[in-house]
């Protein structure tokens, strides 16, 4: 449906416009997401330099944009093409809330200066990192290729990962860690938390790419 949707779009201009801004969202998410976790993780300072303020301030302004765009194509011609100004109104809530997620991260980083340790945790950490980094690649690739199947992709493993940062969120609360001083775990305690709701928030922007209209956000 999706690729069926962008050949629509591509004979408007209005909405080719309102697409082409969703795909820089996307990078803007990419890119304070990339500066915000290696502001926490490996910074003594939690200094950045990327305004990850004035980044989250141009995801805002372009999803009113978009909505403005897609509001200005539907009354001009409104028996046309609602679907696709409906999926992309939605896919655009999703990423402006990874912004703010990011943010999150950034004043973590400011209120936690010294870089952050997962402690026995490191490795699932590193690799949870990694894999949202990937996502974010694969998501922008699908999203400028229209490609369905690499969308796919990208929502696979979802639930290993939910399920990792919830084993790490439940024994940072439950069991003792000598490792670990009580600022480290409430602040891996709000990371992990963070990572998953990021991954999340991709996950259902993916599912606007494969699934139809009434079944973005859930499962393929």
């Amino acid at each position: 449906m999706f690729k069926a949707l962008i050949e629509i779009l591509r004979k408007s201009d209005l909405l080719q416009e309102a697409y082409t801004l969703s795909v820089g969202m996307l990078k803007l998410d990419r890119e304070m997401y990339i500066a915000a976790y290696k502001s926490l993780r490996s910074s003594d300072t939690g200094e950045m330099k990327l305004n990850i303020y004035e980044q989250d301030a141009k995801i805002n302004a372009a999803q009113r944009d978009i909505r403005r765009k897609v509001l200005a194509h539907l009354v001009a011609s409104p028996s046309r093409d609602i679907v696709f100004g409906l999926v992309l109104t939605s896919i655009i809530i999703d990423i402006e809330r990874i912004g703010d997620y990011t943010k999150n991260i950034v004043e973590l980083a400011e209120k936690h200066p010294l870089k952050l340790h997962g402690g026995s945790f490191e490795e699932d950490f590193l690799e949870i990192e990694k894999y949202v980094s990937e996502r974010f690649d694969r998501l922008i690739e699908a999203f400028e290729k229209s490609d369905v199947e690499l969308a796919t992709m990208v929502m696979r493993r979802h639930r290993e990962i939910t399920q990792k940062c919830d084993h790490i969120l439940n024994t940072l609360l439950s069991v003792d860690m000598g490792d670990q001083s009580c600022p480290d775990r409430l602040a891996l305690g709000l990371y992990t938390r963070y990572l998953k709701r990021i991954a999340s928030h991709l996950t259902n922007i993916a599912s606007g790419i494969v699934n139809p209209f009434d079944r973005i956000g859930f499962k393929e």
